[in-house]
């Protein structure tokens, strides 16, 4: 089968690395072709624009069994609709619900997009059942048709090397004598960097909180930091590779997982939390939505702030390992090898009726 998977975003979010991640693991067992626009990063408008025009030129008499789309923008469903009336099932992942990070005009226009561009699918897949039975109230006539393709971690790059061993040492002669602790995330609006730096603030351990990841929030959390009396604790990385995030997690005394306790995040699957996990990092987290379900290898405190505060202290002074653990739960639950060659199975099931 000949599958074409398309990124909705240039930059280096969570859905794009869902898309590239489905493709890679995907095309094991398909002919697959992936299609990103061929820029790193650019202000949203500017990257929605400009992908629209990049894709419609790039399917252009192109031919294909299904394509797979993550996120129902119509910078790539509308494309997309050319390869479906070429003959190719329409395969649209929902891993989020966007409009959640708005409010009023723009919430309402961001969620009638996705409403009116998933409904051109033929098919829906999610990562988990809290989201899948949104979509079903949401969209009635996919009930029974989304399939459940879970957040996943890519075992190949998230794994102890003699490189990343070496070079999470050196991290830690860097700030040797101080706890060491580590969030990865896209900066932006969904990142509530805001909330962790409030709670770390409060933290009176020595420590140091590395932020690894750049993106169009940067600068504003760098400020937050220096208004919050933390330059000389807070060290941003700016833009990292998946490979380089490696050593952090290595490195780290303590990985950070926070989200508010707002009905959008009820419905989301963390990667960061499975990538921190697979390495086997101790994992500070808040009780929200589905990182209930991680409890047995993860640190838990309840939603607000202050709780999550004093959780951070306590794991710093306790430093309790769960390497063999949560390495393993990981491994046995969130591989994204198991879990394309699964995908493949139902795809072509999907292709064929």
């Amino acid at each position: 089968m000949k599958v074409l998977v398309l990124s909705s975003q240039a930059s280096n979010t969570g859905s794009t690395l869902r898309a590239f991640y489905i493709y890679k693991h995907l095309k094991k067992y398909a002919d697959a072709d992936y299609i990103a626009p061929p820029f790193k990063s650019m202000p949203f408008m500017l990257d929605f624009l400009f992908s629209l025009f990049y894709y419609f030129f790039m399917v252009l008499n192109r031919k294909y069994d299904a394509v797979i789309i993550v996120k129902p923008y119509p910078n790539t469903v509308l494309p997309a609709l050319v390869l479906k009336a070429g003959g190719a099932k329409l395969i649209i992942d929902i891993d989020d619900m966007d409009y959640g990070y708005r409010a009023g005009f723009l919430s309402q226009v961001i969620k009638t997009l996705q409403d009116n561009m998933t409904e051109k699918a033929d098919y829906l897949t999610s990562h988990n059942q809290t989201l899948i039975k949104l979509i079903e109230e949401n969209h009635p006539r996919f009930k029974g048709k989304i399939y459940m393709l879970k957040q996943c971690v890519d075992l190949s790059l998230y794994k102890k090397t003699p490189s990343s061993l070496k070079i999470s040492r050196e991290i830690k002669s860097v700030y040797k004598g101080k706890k060491i602790m580590f969030y990865t995330a896209h900066l932006n609006i969904a990142s509530y960097l805001d909330d962790i730096l409030a709670a770390v603030s409060a933290v009176k351990e020595d420590y140091v909180l590395i932020v690894g990841g750049g993106g169009p929030m940067l600068d504003y959390y760098k400020k937050s930091a220096a208004k919050m009396g933390l330059s000389d604790k807070v060290i941003f990385t700016g833009q990292l590779k998946q490979e380089e995030i490696v050593p952090y997690i290595l490195a780290s005394d303590l990985c950070l997982v926070y989200y508010r306790n707002e009905p959008v995040n009820l419905h989301r699957a963390s990667m960061k939390l499975r990538e921190y996990l697979s390495l086997g990092a101790n994992v500070a987290a808040n009780a929200v939505g589905e990182i209930k379900d991680f409890k047995s290898v993860v640190r838990l405190s309840g939603s607000s702030v202050k709780n999550y505060s004093v959780m951070i202290s306590d794991c710093l002074r306790k430093n309790k390992k769960t390497e063999v653990k949560a390495g393993a739960f990981i491994k046995s639950k969130f591989d994204w090898g198991r879990e394309t060659r699964l995908f493949a199975i139902k795809l072509k099931e999907i292709i064929n009726e």
